[in-house]
């Protein structure tokens, strides 16, 4: 492999490439290529070079040639190589570019035609173009120059995100195109980073031609061996998701409270008036407000619990299943005294859930039993399968209603009709399924049975 000056000189070569030139790589540096390639085929040559400096898209260009040694004699036995000049990403710095591209630095592979392993590594640079060119997200290739990261190439992912052309950006500072003023100094942090060869993860605003966005960004740095530092920057925009979580929290929290403080209101007025009045219809008609309110009002604690699980972002901790569920059952055997338990533990089950498989299961438990004759019996079975943990709960009851569980285990669309109002089963849903296991529902024989299959987390995963 080699470089080439906008003059055509040598300005790096590798040693293989000067051993078979047969002199070394300091011998080589400063001399023209014209040097070393065989006068019938240099035109050939030359006209790849110029065809790969003096375009506006970089692209790579091939021709086959004879090379001579510095000694004149014939190099690499004479035979034909195959030679690629690529666009080399920046200038030499005694170089000056014009607009037409001719100062424009060149890098050169030299191979055999049948060099299986140049061969492939020309296959991973197609496979690395093909996804830097259709990858959805932002990308950026950039060198950093001083402490500027300068533009080199973009994929056509950042000109439909950010709405600027490739043209109209390359060789530019990428700071100065989408840096909002107010985020400068993160900015220059971010790029010190990649020039000590570190990278970068975070959620930062950008600005776009069409107005400011939030991203989650990754700049990974990476090094060609010539001294310089360059990167890439991935632009992944979360601007929809950010609002749509925060315009949740809000409507969430303003709601619940609101409900919880107004529902209080309705029920202490249903109180009072079932103690003023003689008239059996008045306390009847008040009675049933305030029953309805009290499952308002559960509903509301259901959510604040759901919200808590939820927003609790902890990584997930090992805990043992079988400790769990005796723990879940233990004190609902004293609030259901007709309800019949009927458990079939390991010893012991490790998962990789933490706290939150409690209210997991907890939540299916009580499922089984307020929605169920009194004498309901619960079976409750966890082992150990071959790559995961199963626990299934069962119970003798009617059933979970097709509306509930086909909008929560199921395809079904969370419609007017179709809505899952079961917080509960919602929120076993997403414990399990955050935690890389998967939650199941069948109903046969008169028993319904929720399973939530779970990650092993005794190093037999």
């Amino acid at each position: 492999m080699f470089v080439l000056d906008a003059a055509g000189a040598v300005a790096r070569a590798s040693d293989g490439f000067a051993a078979h030139l047969g002199a070394d790589a300091a011998t080589l540096r400063g001399r023209p290529l014209s040097d070393f390639v065989v006068a019938e085929d240099w035109p050939d040559v030359r006209a790849a070079l110029d065809a790969t400096r003096a375009v506006d898209v970089w692209e790579s260009h091939q021709c086959r040639c004879r090379l001579s040694g510095v000694d004149g004699r014939a190099a690499m036995g004479g035979d034909d190589v195959l030679v690629e000049f690529t666009p080399y990403p920046g200038r030499d710095d005694d170089t000056d570019s014009d607009d037409t591209g001719a100062g424009r630095v060149a890098g050169g592979v030299c191979r055999e035609p049948s060099e299986p392993a140049a061969a492939r590594l020309h296959t991973e640079r197609d496979r690395f173009d093909h996804l830097f060119d259709l990858v959805d997200d932002a990308v950026i290739e950039f060198e950093i120059v001083g402490v500027e990261p300068i533009i080199r190439s973009v994929n056509p992912g950042f000109e439909a995100v950010f709405g600027y052309d490739a043209a109209e950006v390359r060789g530019e500072s990428l700071n100065d195109f989408i840096v909002p003023p107010n985020a400068d100094d993160e900015a220059v942090d971010f790029d010190q980073r990649t020039a000590d060869g570190k990278a970068n993860h975070a959620i930062v605003t950008r600005q776009t031609a069409w107005g400011r966005r939030e991203f989650l960004y990754r700049g990974i740095p990476y090094s060609r061996g010539d001294g310089r530092q360059y990167g890439f920057s991935i632009y992944s925009d979360i601007t929809g998701q950010r609002r749509a979580r925060e315009h949740l929290q809000v409507l969430q929290r303003v709601l619940r409270h609101n409900l919880r403080n107004e529902m209080n209101v309705v029920l202490g007025m249903a109180e009072e008036i079932r103690e003023a009045t003689a008239d059996p219809s008045v306390d009847h008609a008040a009675g049933r407000i305030a029953v309805h309110t009290e499952k308002l009002l559960r509903v509301s604690e259901k959510a604040r619990t759901a919200a808590a699980v939820l927003d609790d972002q902890r990584p997930d901790e090992v805990v043992d299943a079988t400790e769990t569920v005796r723990a879940v059952v233990e004190p609902r055997r004293t609030r259901f005294p007709a309800a019949t338990f009927d458990l079939d533990l390991p010893p012991s089950l490790p998962v990789s859930v933490g706290p939150k498989l409690a209210q997991a299961l907890a939540n299916v438990v009580e499922n089984a039993l307020e929605h169920t004759p009194e004498d309901v019996t619960v079976r409750i079975e966890a082992k150990r399968c071959e790559n995961d943990a199963t626990l299934r709960v069962s119970d003798d009851g009617d059933g979970i209603p097709e509306i509930e569980w086909a909008a929560v285990f199921g395809d079904e669309d969370i419609t007017q009709l179709s809505h899952g109002s079961g917080l509960g089963l919602w929120v076993v849903k997403w414990v399990v399924e955050s935690a890389g296991g998967r939650v199941d529902y069948d109903r046969r024989d008169g028993w319904s049975t929720v399973q939530l299959t779970l990650p092993l987390a005794d190093g037999s995963r």
